[in-house]
Formats: structure tokens, C-alpha cells, sequence
């Protein structure tokens, strides 16, 4: 790989992030139709990262493209989160396993640290997601798997999305407390009861989901 198609690759993750972001917290919100030049204007990127970056979200069920006419954010609908934590679920357990198994000393640590900053964390909700998304990602390098870690990836958005836009109707308290718990059970190599504990943390969107009526 050259380095031109480097550059290129590393700007295309840099746009995705930025779209991804502004998904999850709404500044793109569920329903509005959009044009590739505003979302060009948006991130601040250039054409061919943004074109990326839009083919990977709609890949992903972010948005959907309509031909000619633009894009759209895809809603926040309690019937597709269903079908997301459903396919979510199994593929969390593995990254947990894995990486009970696998993390090293230093890894643990990070892990503990997460663990005791997420009880803190208290009733901020932008101060959990940060911590929720950076769980996410030392618990997919502990893992080791690039093929779970790919699978969940766009599962996670759509339930931080969904987490965003109910987050009134969400008891904050009970996400932390599910995380901090497996996050400190992986850091102790509690690998089966990790596990246990990953259900626990979707079990918690199980509840918000069900208490939405669409």
C-alpha cells in the first residue's frame, strides 16, 4: 500500500468517526435528509473521505441513500433495536471472554481504572458514553478478534444512538453499574462471570427498549 492510499484510508476513518459521532449525539438527527456537500461542509473533509465514510454508515444502517436526491439519517425505531441487541448479545460475550483471557497486566489495569471511573461518573451522561465507548475499544484490542470487533462495531453505535435520544427515559444509574461490574470482572480475569455480566449490560437497553412504545 502506497502511502498516497494511506493517507487516503486514515482520512476516511477520520470522517467516519466525525459522522459517526454526530450520529450518536443527535447533531444529525434521526429522519433529516442531507446532501454529501453539507456533510463535506460539516466534517471539514474532502469528497473521497466523506463518499467513504457515507458508504460504510449506510452499509451499516445509518443512513440510507436515496438516488438523486441525497441522504437521509436513518430513524431511531425501538423495532430495529430489538434486532440489534439481538445480533449484539453473542458477539459481546466473545469480546468479553476473550479479553478476560487475554488482556495483558497493563490492559487490566486500564480496564480497573475504566471500572472506577465509570462509579463516578454519577448522573453525567456525556461523561458515561465517553467511558462506554472507550470500554468498547480496549475490550475489542484485549480481545484480538478484528472480525467480532468489525460485527459489534456499528451494533454499538446504533445502541449509543438510541441511548442518546432516550436518554430521559433511561436509568443512567443501572448502565454504569452493568458496566463498571463486567468491566471489573474482566480486569480480575473473572472470564464466565464476565460474561454473565455482558447480558447484564444489554439487559439494561433490554429494559429501555421495551419501555418505548415505537
Amino acid at each position: 500500500m502506497t502511502t498516497a492510499n494511506q493517507a487516503v484510508l486514515s482520512l476516511a476513518e477520520q470522517a467516519y468517526q466525525s459522522l459517526e459521532k454526530k450520529l450518536v449525539t443527535l447533531e444529525l438527527s434521526p429522519g433529516t435528509q442531507v446532501s454529501e456537500g453539507q456533510l463535506i461542509d460539516l466534517t471539514g473533509f474532502g469528497r473521497t473521505p466523506v463518499r467513504e465514510a457515507i458508504q460504510r454508515l449506510a452499509q451499516q444502517e445509518l443512513f440510507t441513500v436515496l438516488p438523486r436526491k441525497g441522504l437521509v439519517v436513518t430513524p431511531v425505531s425501538r423495532a430495529s433495536m430489538v434486532h440489534v441487541l439481538e445480533a449484539r448479545k453473542p458477539l459481546e460475550r466473545v469480546v468479553v471472554h476473550r479479553a478476560a483471557l487475554n488482556a495483558s497486566d497493563s490492559q487490566r489495569s486500564d480496564i480497573a481504572s475504566i471500572a472506577r471511573r465509570l462509579t463516578i461518573s454519577h448522573d453525567s451522561f456525556e461523561d458515561f458514553l465517553k467511558l462506554d465507548t472507550e470500554l468498547d475499544h480496549l475490550l475489542d484490542i484485549c480481545a484480538g478478534n478484528p472480525f467480532v470487533s468489525t460485527a459489534v462495531s456499528p451494533l454499538r453505535s446504533h445502541c449509543r444512538r438510541f441511548w442518546y435520544y432516550h436518554r430521559y427515559q433511561m436509568q443512567l444509574s443501572d448502565a454504569i453499574s452493568a458496566n463498571s461490574k463486567m468491566a471489573r470482572l474482566v480486569a480480575r480475569r473473572e472470564y464466565n462471570g464476565a460474561q454473565k455480566a455482558s447480558d447484564g449490560v444489554i439487559a439494561v437497553m433490554e429494559r429501555l427498549v421495551a419501555g418505548i412504545e415505537h
